[in-house]
């Protein structure tokens, strides 16, 4: 039978975690709180004068004072209903004050007078800085990402911390780690722990590439991969993991009433956020119909009852993503908003019978997670919440006409065939960048034949109505496991995607419109050449994909600095978060393109194109790199990604730079 530790401090002590004295017949610490100790084993009470004196006293008369209230006959404790069972204090209230209440007399003196009669006793409420193994093994941590213990235990993976550094102020924890006897993966292949099955389209292949260009087994780029997996990348999230779909914070926001308070001490800021909003965001990803959305906003002031829940979710997403894209930072109110939208959205049967309101504040919804939470999964999540919104959408009906087309309008028509393109092009962004299907075929497209030539306001959607089904095709082959993609069919689709970026640059009228709807067809041409542009003898087989591949690339850095390098008070950068995943894609893939001994970075190997040399090529990679590390502290995925790509920035052999 194994030794058992006799536990001699008293019970009180030893719930707290505090050192005992050991004196009987109660301790000092249970003296000083005024309640009945473990070791008095004749129940007798101590009363609080006597506990104020014993906790002035010195040593030795604490301990007569201590034998004489062990021979008094002073009321028992346990009449006490406040006092816990074995001489723990009530975490709520205490009958008796351990010190006389003090008061001030006329002549500014203390005057000792009778006790508070309710003495409110609270358990102190801390952070953990602690990581949770260390905390839970009781011992001392760096406070590192993966801690110093963790990581030489072998636990780096599964080293996180419970509290939050970023925006929100630790108000929505993290998620729990996964158990200890899950089957534990080799450091150097975090990056494919994660969504197993990943695409063509996602960046896990480009780090295989580089790490047969380079040894993995380098310190600095395997530091940087341990970090790739760790559940700390959801602690430093604006919005939950999980929103919107049952956050905590939510819940104070059911009641009407507080949703009203909640907006009408934001009155007078709503025009310049709704301004803000329209400026930013829904200029690239359009989804509100501006006259009608104010026409509503007029009517809610008048009568802010009467607006139903699906408008006010609505108008609260639009609200929140206004004050969040503010000049002046990212307010706590603008997560609020959301909270609230949240609880107006699940009073609403969405799931079953939805509206086009309720699809518009999905579709919000998804741009919130991407310009709010910069994490890596946080992209996963819009991926799922996607889903979510593409079958709802098909359960509305909204990919074809309203059946009695003598009670639907053309205006309301339009809404929802821009409304659909802006799912699309929302579901095939997120499917490219994470490597997942996208949930719609070319083949599905509804009624994108019948869409009518828009003029010059709605270009963005004239473009994304010609460019979707090419995309959709290249995505639906790039990411199948069954067939690769022929020659042929990249250079067919190569002129078409170039076609499409050449008409986008003239009729999008707005320079973000053009920025962004160019970011999104090269990336598509980057995953169409990849197999092809990276294969050994890529230089010489497939020229055409090689220096379209590097074209793109490049192109992808310069649109990434101007986002993040121009006037701060635009916040670009917000737009540019739904594309970050992009911009490290085409930073990996450049690496491999510097990386190759063979590679033919010069203008004159170039197939109609003037690339610049070799230096200015690392100089922009640097730049970028910069950018990230400007970012790193603002979330544990910027953190991992700047570690990643500094790490290949310095395998760079020095006679190359």
């Amino acid at each position: 039978m194994p030794h058992m530790r006799e536990v001699k401090t008293c019970d009180r002590c030893r719930h707290f975690k505090r050192r005992c004295d050991l004196l009987k017949p109660s301790c000092s610490r249970c003296i000083q709180a005024g309640v009945r100790c473990s070791f008095d084993v004749n129940g007798v009470a101590v009363p609080s004068a006597a506990a104020a004196a014993g906790a002035s006293a010195s040593p030795g008369s604490s301990r007569q004072a201590r034998t004489a209230l062990a021979s008094s006959s002073s009321p028992p404790v346990n009449g006490d209903p406040t006092a816990g069972q074995n001489g723990l204090i009530s975490p709520t209230a205490s009958t008796e004050s351990p010190e006389p209440a003090v008061s001030i007399d006329e002549n500014g003196m203390p005057v000792q007078g009778n006790a508070n009669p309710l003495r409110v006793v609270r358990k102190r409420k801390r952070n953990c800085l602690s990581c949770l193994r260390c905390h839970r093994l009781k011992v001392k941590c760096d406070k590192e990402l993966p801690c110093g213990r963790c990581k030489s235990s072998g636990n780096g993976r599964e080293c996180y911390y419970s509290y939050n550094k970023g925006p929100n102020g630790g108000k929505f924890p993290c998620p729990t780690a996964p158990s200890n006897n899950e089957e534990t993966k080799t450091v150097l292949a975090t990056w494919q722990v994660q969504h197993k099955v990943r695409g063509s389209s996602h960046w896990r292949d480009l780090m295989t590439k580089i790490g047969a260009l380079a040894s993995l087994e380098s310190a600095p780029l395997a530091a940087a991969l341990e970090d790739v997996a760790t559940n700390a990348c959801l602690a430093n999230f604006t919005l939950p993991g999980n929103f919107p779909f049952g956050t905590p914070g939510a819940t104070k926001y059911f009641a009407r009433e507080a949703v009203t308070r909640l907006l009408a001490g934001e009155r007078q800021n709503h025009e310049r956020y709704l301004q803000r909003y329209l400026d930013l965001l829904d200029v690239v990803n359009p989804i509100i119909d501006l006259h009608i959305f104010k026409r509503e906003i007029e009517r809610y002031w008048l009568d802010p009852n009467a607006s139903n829940l699906c408008w006010l979710a609505q108008f609260l997403m639009v609200m929140g993503l206004g004050s969040f894209a503010s000049a002046e930072g990212e307010p706590p109110v603008a997560t609020e908003f959301m909270m609230a939208a949240e609880a107006c959205l699940m009073q609403t049967p969405f799931s079953f019978r939805p509206t086009l309101l309720t699809l518009k504040t999905l579709a919000l919804m998804v741009v919130a997670k991407q310009v709010c939470n910069p994490t890596c999964w946080s992209v996963d999540s819009c991926w799922s919440l996607l889903g979510l919104l593409v079958r709802t959408a098909f359960i509305y009906g909204l990919p074809q006409d309203p059946t009695d087309d003598a009670e639907t309008n053309q205006e309301e028509k339009d809404a929802r065939r821009k409304l659909w393109l802006t799912i699309l092009y929302l579901d095939i962004k997120v499917a490219m960048c994470t490597g997942m299907p996208p949930l719609t075929r070319p083949d599905e497209l509804g009624n994108l034949q019948k869409i009518p030539e828009w003029g010059p306001p709605d270009s963005l959607q004239m473009v994304l109505y010609q460019s979707l089904p090419t995309v959709l095709s290249v995505m639906a082959q790039i990411n199948s496991k069954k067939d690769q993609i022929s020659y042929p069919d990249v250079l067919r689709y190569n002129a078409q995607l170039r076609e499409l970026m050449s008409h986008a640059q003239r009729v999008c009228v707005g320079q973000l419109q053009r920025v962004t709807v160019d970011i999104f067809l090269r990336r598509c041409l980057m995953v169409l050449h990849r197999p092809f542009a990276l294969h050994p003898e890529g230089p010489v087989m497939f020229p055409e994909s090689y220096w379209s591949s590097l074209e793109c690339c490049l192109a992808l850095l310069v649109h990434y600095r101007e986002m993040w390098c121009s006037d701060a008070s635009l916040r670009l950068d917000l737009v540019g978060r739904a594309f970050v995943l992009d911009f490290f894609s085409a930073t990996l893939t450049t690496y491999i393109h510097v990386l190759r001994a063979d590679a033919p970075l010069t203008g004159a190997a170039a197939i109609g194109c003037a690339f610049p040399p070799r230096q200015i090529i690392l100089d922009t990679l640097r730049s970028c790199v910069d950018i990230w590390s400007s970012e790193k502290d603002k979330s544990v995925c910027y953190r991992t990604g700047y570690n990643l790509l500094d790490a290949v920035l310095n395998l760079v052999p020095k006679n190359k730079i």
